[in-house]
């Protein structure tokens, strides 16, 4: 830790405000100790603290990577991490460790060191002083100082909330390090006394916070959304105690009786304070638009990271986010990069049953309104990079071309201006679609299922060269990419000169009311209230079906097999919804009871079979349909109790089980569709390893350096 004690060396003050975020930073040097000690330094130092709320985003090592892949729905596009290899996930010296050592903390170039412990120190200094100096109004206000006490308890909860979820038992530090004294023994709290600092933390928050709705401060009703999910983190493994498997033994917080009543009432009082209902967004691509989001952001946001479209006002890295979620839509597409579209990074991307998770995508607008499923050519014929026709797809497609469609020839560019370039489709293998018609089309159609009409034989994912795509071919892109984080202003303006920027400028939602209804659903449902746990299900359902005279896209009603359910005049453009889809995705309790046709239909993994286990999957099938790609998932599933066996059943390239897929002509010599799982996915990779760069500048309380017994004592099992 020698790297993290010097933090006030440098400082970034953060001035927030009220409505927009409006972020100035400044590097104050030489910094000397009796600068926060006054009513203006102590108000710098807090404001200071919401630079950590940018933590999961701003940049890939210390965030993203650790939050969002490999789970059920979500993972890397490189192999070594997708397959979750020991190169990469097996000891304090592989791939991911050094993103742990900058999650708990590290330097940061010439800016403030960054990470958890940097940030919590900064807390303790704010709280020492505010405690035991209250300096002007801290001194006379009460009702001002506790409201900013409570800002930093908030602050450095979601400090150790954030570590904790990675790595169990971490340093509990709680009084402030000024001075390098050369002793860094910093001995691990267990997870139990972790928990029950930040709930005490976060009562404080709850009770002094106010019930404002600026996103980019805490207020009461962010304290109170985190604090009830912390009561129902503690409550999930409150069984674990004494389980047999280390890594759920690992997740035990406490046993407090009354934890789920709890969440039960700060989660209903969050949600009644917002409006109920009224306090989600109408409609549910408004949230992630950045036409209104960046703009007229809604209340439904109750926390967000703040960046600025003045990069200069975002510190070193920005935001980060925009950048890793979206595959390469250039490649003989007529489609040059562009900011409507985003930089292609392809860092990560949803499994296949990430996809499949939506079980209805012709009635549930979440599908259509998370993922870019079209991309048109914006490149002029003469340079465009579009394919061409090949001889049999045009003498195909001339042959069965709609009415009005031109004629096409041979060697001539298949994407025109203007045009469809690129479309996906993510079908099952028993609604493949005829392989002629796929590869015949004036535009790329990826489509994960086709069927030779001549053969009989089914492909899965083949590009337009009939290459394998998918899975460890070593083809990771092109691939149907979440547009949540797609930014127009990305390296500060609108100018297309800016089409390469990694500088991302939207905030980013960390909380939102949605997940407060699933919060209490659960909480509902494992007191067996599962009515109540339906209704709250069933509001964003409500939400999330497309409403009557919503237009649904074309390439839905062209394309997805179960359009063909959908009533004449719906399937004519402009494609409008008839009285309203909710009737078709409501919920009910058959969705989790054992042998209903709507609980088959889910897809449950074979390790669920009562009624009680199927409802806490369902929930997470549910928080994986509203929040795909927004950062939660890992940390959800881990803390219930659940990554582990639904990585290992859902995610393919995680995978070491065989069998469970269906299986492709194609099999690429076991590298393609052959049914298997192509990964090493290991109990314990549901805690991550300590890494070496830490332990090795630990000590004992007489600041001798551990030796090698007392570094693997530290480490967490498994590594």
């Amino acid at each position: 830790m020698k790297r993290y004690i010097s933090i006030l060396t440098v400082m970034i003050v953060i001035s927030l405000g009220s409505c927009k975020d409006f972020l100035e930073e400044e590097q104050v040097a030489s910094l000397t100790q009796e600068y926060f000690e006054d009513e203006s330094g102590l108000n710098s130092l807090i404001n200071g603290l919401y630079v950590y709320a940018r933590v999961k985003h701003e940049w890939d090592g210390n965030g993203t990577k650790l939050i969002e892949p490999e789970t059920d729905a979500y993972m890397h596009t490189a192999l070594g991490f997708a397959t979750m290899s020991p190169e990469q996930y097996g000891s304090d010296i592989t791939g991911i460790a050094p993103n742990v050592n900058n999650y708990i903390g590290s330097a940061n170039a010439g800016f403030a060191p960054m990470g958890a412990y940097p940030h919590i120190n900064n807390c303790n200094i704010a709280l020492d002083v505010i405690d035991n100096i209250r300096p002007g109004r801290f001194g006379t206000d009460e009702n001002f100082r506790k409201a900013r006490r409570a800002e930093i308890l908030f602050l450095r909860s979601w400090a150790y909330y954030l570590i904790s979820n990675q790595l169990g038992d971490v340093p509990l530090l709680l009084t402030p390090t000024r001075a390098d004294q050369g002793v860094y023994f910093y001995p691990k709290s267990k997870l139990e006394d972790i928990y029950r600092q930040i709930i005490a933390d976060m009562r404080y928050a709850y009770d002094n916070l106010p019930g404002t709705t600026d996103q980019g401060r805490a207020s009461k009703w962010a304290a109170g959304h985190f604090l009830s999910k912390l009561y129902l983190n503690r409550a999930q493994a409150a069984g674990f105690q004494n389980n047999a498997e280390v890594h759920l033994k690992m997740l035990y917080k406490g046993n407090v009786a009354t934890d789920l009543d709890s969440v039960i009432s700060i989660s209903t009082a969050v949600i009644n304070a917002m409006g109920g209902v009224a306090g989600l967004a109408p409609d549910y691509w408004t949230l992630f638009d950045p036409r209104v989001s960046e703009t007229n952001p809604h209340k439904e946001v109750l926390w967000s990271a703040q960046f600025d479209v003045n990069t200069t006002l975002n510190g070193r890295f920005q935001n980060r986010s925009i950048n890793y979620h979206i595959g390469d839509y250039t490649f003989q597409t007529g489609v040059a990069r562009s900011m409507a579209y985003g930089r292609p990074f392809g860092t990560y991307k949803p499994t296949d049953w990430g996809y499949d998770n939506f079980r209805d995508k012709v009635n549930d607008s979440r599908y259509y309104k998370t993922f870019q499923y079209e991309y048109i050519s914006n490149m002029p014929l003469a340079t465009s990079s579009s394919y061409t026709w090949s001889a049999a797809a045009a003498a195909w497609w001339n042959a069965n071309k709609p009415a009005g469609e031109p004629a096409v020839t041979a060697g001539s560019k298949r994407i025109l201006t203007g045009q469809r370039a690129l479309i996906y489709l993510e079908n099952q293998r028993n609604e493949a679609l005829d392989s002629a018609m796929v590869m015949s089309m004036p535009f790329q159609f990826m489509v994960r299922w086709i069927r030779s009409a001549t053969t009989g034989r089914f492909y899965y994912r083949l590009f337009i060269d009939q290459s394998s795509m998918g899975l460890a071919t070593g083809r990771t892109a092109p691939y149907l990419s979440s547009k949540k984080y797609i930014d127009p202003l990305r390296g500060g303006s609108s100018d297309e000169a800016n089409f390469n920027s990694e500088s991302g400028t939207r905030d980013i939602i960390l909380m939102r009311l949605a997940e407060t209804y699933l919060i209490r659903a659960e909480a509902y449902g494992r007191k067996a209230q599962y009515a109540l746990a339906v209704s709250d299900i069933n509001v964003l359902r409500l939400r999330a079906a497309y409403k009557s005279g919503e237009a649904r896209p074309r390439v839905l009603v062209e394309f997805e097999p179960r359009a063909a359910t959908l009533a004449a005049a719906e399937r004519q453009a402009p494609y409008s919804a008839g009285a309203g889809a909710y009737p078709a995705i409501q919920v009910s309790e058959n969705h989790f009871t054992p042998g209903t046709p709507q609980a088959i239909a889910e897809g449950y993994i074979p390790t669920v079979a009562s009624k009680p286990e199927m409802f806490i999957h369902f929930i997470y099938n549910e928080k994986a349909r509203e929040f795909l790609s927004e950062g939660l998932a890992w940390e959800d599933l881990h803390n219930a109790g659940i990554l582990y066996d639904r990585v290992i059943y859902l995610n393919q390239m995680a995978s070491p089980l065989t069998g469970l897929w269906p299986v492709a002509f194609n099999t690429q010599s076991g590298n393609g569709q052959n049914g298997n799982g192509k990964g090493q996915m290991r109990k314990h990779y549901t805690f991550r390893a300590w890494p070496n760069a830490y332990l090795v500048q630990l000590t004992d309380a007489n600041g001798n350096p551990l030796d090698a017994s007392a570094r693997a004592a530290y480490q967490n099992p498994g590594y």
